[in-house]
């Protein structure tokens, strides 16, 4: 997915949440200039970024980062942070399997982070 898709979910779900851009900048210790740029797809964000975004936003990860579309996570505009969404093993390798070079990478890097977290939740 591209950045700019990425910033215009992050704008959708901060207006949703009826944040400001500088609101939200505060709330993400950031310049309200980084978050237009974000939100611009000017600038790129990491994973710890976007992981962030999505608890001070009560978004599902996912929104942000999965191609599909808005709705599939927000329920055509509804909140879904406490709700899982079930894959099957099948249906998670099938989608690996389609992954391009690039993408696998960033797979790898989310997986990274997410044991990185779990270890320093421990």
């Amino acid at each position: 997915m591209g950045f700019k898709k990425i910033g215009k979910k992050i704008q959708l779900a901060r207006e949703a949440k009826g944040l400001t851009q500088s609101d939200l900048a505060e709330k993400l210790a950031i310049t309200q200039a980084a978050l237009s740029n974000y939100e611009l797809g000017k600038r790129r964000l990491y994973l710890h970024q976007i992981q962030k975004l999505a608890e001070i936003l009560d978004k599902h990860l996912n929104y942000f980062i999965d191609d599909e579309s808005i709705d599939r996570y927000t329920g055509a505009g509804q909140d879904i942070s406490n709700k899982k969404i079930p894959l099957s093993n099948e249906e998670i390798m099938t989608r690996i399997c389609a992954l391009t070079g690039e993408e696998t990478q960033l797979l790898s890097e989310f997986l990274d982070f997410l044991e990185w977290r779990k270890n320093k939740n421990d």
